[in-house]
């Protein structure tokens, strides 16, 4: 039998013990993940800024094909239109944490430089996920911005400023043979001016339950999945396409239909913009500043991501097999 009594920790347990010992602060490797899709990369987003708070743009509609003249003819003038002119605004986005007087000065267990941190960390994530779900994350639906000519990224309706039908969508599940068949539309992709355009297939965005399968298909020396022995022609003639990959466009961040099985094409002539008003700049208020004798640690950013038009882009929600 242990006695009872006289000066224990169980009696006594503030003698014994402090309230908190030490702060479990989180760590993430969100951006080490493979082929991570950052908004400041300048191949899959390009960047710019905006002389104010919003970036207004034509759409161009080139000038056409050569026309067979007779000797002697007349030479015909061809018109060289631009048009669609569409504006977006800038956006601003904040974070502010007030810190009291008493707090920052007692600062027994490093939260006032965790804060600095985690502001950081919240800033960069907050501009990845927004630019990768206001662009391609809303290839198939519009619900955030459409193209010029009023139709979703990815639409079998985009229409030129010359009036001709362009499809920039299929629905091929992400395999060997549909991406092939992606491949060869954004080959066949027309101009503005209903002529050929083309472009090469560089660059692959998917959400990150597809990168195994993305990876193996463009990297594979024979057709993955194949009990042929054919060579892969995205490997041999397509090796230089860029793949990424990212959280924020499968179902647990993006609530758009079709999210884990949608995959994107672009070529270097995309029009995906990121344009920037101010970047990140961070603020220590002090406390002589406020009307409550407290510190606030201020952070903001202003910037807008985009499709400034339909070309060299192709999108498949992965709907069919």
């Amino acid at each position: 039998m242990n006695p009872i009594g006289g000066h224990t920790g169980n009696l006594s347990p503030d003698s014994v013990q402090t309230a908190v010992d030490a702060i479990m602060y989180e760590e993430y490797s969100r951006e080490q993940q493979p082929a991570y899709l950052s908004a400041n990369d300048g191949f899959f987003f390009k960047q710019g800024s905006t002389v104010g708070r919003a970036f207004i743009w034509d759409e161009d509609g080139n000038v056409g094909n050569f026309e067979e003249t007779g000797e002697q003819a007349e030479i015909q003038n061809t018109d060289s239109r631009a048009g669609n002119q569409t504006t977006k605004l800038s956006r601003k986005w904040t974070k502010q944490v007030p810190i009291s007087d008493e707090a920052f000065r007692a600062d027994l267990h490093g939260k006032r430089d965790a804060l600095g941190r985690q502001i950081g960390d919240r800033a960069r994530q907050s501009q990845d996920s927004n630019t990768i779900l206001d662009t391609y994350g809303d290839a198939f639906a519009e619900a955030v911005h459409s193209t010029p000519d009023a139709e979703p990224l990815a639409s079998n309706s985009h229409v030129t400023i010359q009036g001709t039908t362009v499809d920039n969508l299929e629905t091929g599940s992400l395999t060997p043979d549909n991406l092939w068949t992606a491949t060869v539309s954004l080959a066949n992709q027309r101009a503005q001016d209903a002529d050929a355009g083309s472009h090469v297939f560089e660059g692959l965005v998917v959400p990150f339950t597809l990168y195994r399968t993305a990876k193996e298909t463009l990297n594979s020396t024979l057709i993955p999945n194949s009990a042929e022995n054919n060579l892969n022609v995205f490997d041999t003639d397509y090796g230089f396409v860029a793949l990424k990959a990212s959280i924020f466009l499968g179902s647990t961040y993006n609530g758009a239909a079709n999210a884990n099985t949608s995959y994107h094409l672009i070529s270097r002539n995309h029009m995906i913009q990121r344009k920037i008003f101010y970047g990140l700049t961070t603020t220590l208020i002090r406390p002589e500043q406020t009307a409550n004798d407290t510190y606030a640690i201020r952070a903001k950013f202003h910037e807008t991501a985009f499709p400034g038009s339909w070309t060299g882009y192709l999108g498949s929600n992965g709907t069919t097999a």
